[in-house]
């Protein structure tokens, strides 16, 4: 059964007896990733955001219970 989601033309017609070409598809494509640490280990300044924005938000959500709890 087609996928006609698929907004690739190449996919939309295939017989079950195909297999996809899966560098076409581009799921182990990694040349968009984002690296977190450098080539001596050490992380990189998006890792140093990334850790903080998740602090920040653990912090958001503890005092927001706090306050829920003190209030009630």
């Amino acid at each position: 059964m087609p996928d006609l989601w698929d907004t690739n033309p190449r996919n939309t017609f295939s017989t079950p007896d195909e297999q996809p070409d899966p560098a076409a598809s581009g799921h182990d494509d990694h040349t968009e990733e984002v690296m977190l640490k450098d080539h001596r280990g050490h992380l990189r300044p998006p890792a140093y955001v990334l850790i903080a924005l998740v602090i920040a938000l653990a912090a958001v959500l503890l005092l927001t219970v706090v306050m829920l709890v003190a209030t009630g």
